[in-house]
Parts: C-alpha cells; structure tokens; sequence
C-alpha cells in the first residue's frame, strides 16, 4: 500500500505471457504469506516472523524486494490494531484478540507480487474482518475492463459504510509488474483533484482495500514508517494483484 500522491513510473500494459510470469511470482508469495499467517499466534514475535518470511522466500527461489524499498529494511511489514500500514516487526509479542496485518512483497525472475492479509490473533471471528470481506468482494465484482477506478471505490465505500467501517483515507493501491510499484495510482478514498484511471487490458494492479472502525484519517507514527488510524481505531487491510484481460480480470496467485 502507498499514500495517495506517490511518484511512481509507468503505466505498464502486459501480455498474456507476462500475466503468467506475474501469477507464478504472486503464488509463490501467496504460499509464503499464509505459511506467516499460520505462526501468527500468541506470544510469537513480529521478528520471528520477519525471519520466517526471509527463510520462505529464499525456499521459494524468490527474493525478498520489501527490505530495500526506500530503506524499510524489513522482509514484511505486520501492523498491529491501529496501524494501518508499514508496522516495521519488533520485539513485541503477539496477543490473543490482536488484530494483525501481514503485507509481504518478493520478486522471481524479476517479476514482483504483493500480498497482505489481516488475522485475528489466536482466531476467531472479528466485525472488522466481516466487513473487509464484504468490501473485498463489492470492490472485485466492480472491476472490469473500461470500469473507472472511481466507480471501484464508490462501490467499496458504500459497502463499508452498510457494515458499518470506513475506507482509511491518504492510502492507495498500484500498478505492478516489472517494479514493485508502478502507476496507475488507485486511491482508495479519491480526492477531486486526483488524475482518473480508466481500468486497461494490460494492466496489473493491487486491490487492497483497508477499513476502520473509526473515522478513517491516519496519522504518521515517529519512526517514518507505520501509518496509524488518527482515532486509535483498529483496522485491516487485504492486497492482491489483479489482472485485468479484454474480456474480464483474472486474481493472480489467488486469495
């Protein structure tokens, strides 16, 4: 997940062949994001995680491109109840009932995928949780060839306010493929001056929506990095990559 007004370069329009490359790197991380997602329990370490995360993708013949993007230094982020995103791991345990996002980027053969998934700490059921899947899905069934990106959100933002959250502003979605972070840049919560996407054959982005209980605006933590619910509001947040074809959108890797 970037902020709203990232510089990114691009956009890029792939191929059928390039959409397969692109879904291989995006099952590998996948496979390694639910292995993460697994240990998640209570008393684990987020370093031990983190750790965890190297170890997967070097056995998956990937490597990890999260670490040396604009000095984060860490193979995953995990974000904890108000933080949105970009939760550096830690020395802090685990508790049961902690609401945490697990967001992992890696790169095969020069190709990039990024994934994020948000667990209930020891499990269980969670209304955040329920919310997010209903925006997941709303968000999906928009998505299509031609679609304005502003009609995708329209339709996540109703959505959540119906189960009660909102969309967290300031964040956004990306283009990806050759780099890990490309336009077109997707807003969750557009502001009017922001430039329009109209959805292309060709591209590759993440969907990654992310819902609050609270109010939605954020505020930057003193490290540079995590960004937290202004309220203290707990939040969760899903990413994967979508593909979207001439005919339709195909999930890369699944989710």
């Amino acid at each position: 997940m970037i902020r709203t007004g990232s510089r990114l370069r691009g956009p890029q329009l792939y191929t059928q062949s390039d959409f397969a490359a692109l879904s291989g790197a995006a099952f590998r991380a996948r496979g390694v994001l639910d292995d993460l997602i697994s240990r998640a329990r209570s008393g684990v370490y987020a370093l031990e995680l983190e750790a965890l995360c190297l170890e997967r993708i070097d056995a998956a013949g990937a490597k990890s491109a999260m670490a040396d993007i604009d000095g984060f230094g860490f193979a995953c982020s995990i974000s904890v109840d108000d933080v949105v995103t970009h939760g550096r791991p830690d020395n802090e345990p685990l508790r049961r009932g902690q609401v945490v996002t697990i967001d992992l980027m890696l790169s095969l053969d020069g190709w990039h995928a990024d994934v994020a998934e948000t667990i209930v700490v020891g499990g269980g059921g969670h209304p955040l949780l329920d919310a997010l899947d209903a925006v997941w899905d709303v968000g999906l069934a928009e998505i299509r060839p031609g679609a304005a990106w502003t009609e995708v959100t329209r339709a996540m933002a109703e959505s959540a306010r119906t189960n009660g959250v909102r969309l967290v502003c300031g964040l956004a979605g990306h283009g990806i493929g050759f780099a890990p972070h490309e336009l077109p840049v997707l807003p969750l919560v557009p502001e009017p001056g922001d430039p329009p996407v109209v959805l292309r054959p060709g591209m590759v982005f993440t969907l990654e929506p992310a819902v609050t209980t609270g109010d939605g605006n954020t505020i930057d933590s003193e490290d540079g990095w995590a960004i937290r619910t202004a309220d203290g509001a707990p939040s969760a947040a899903r990413e994967a990559m979508i593909a979207v074809e001439n005919d339709g959108i195909r999930v890369l890797g699944g989710a």
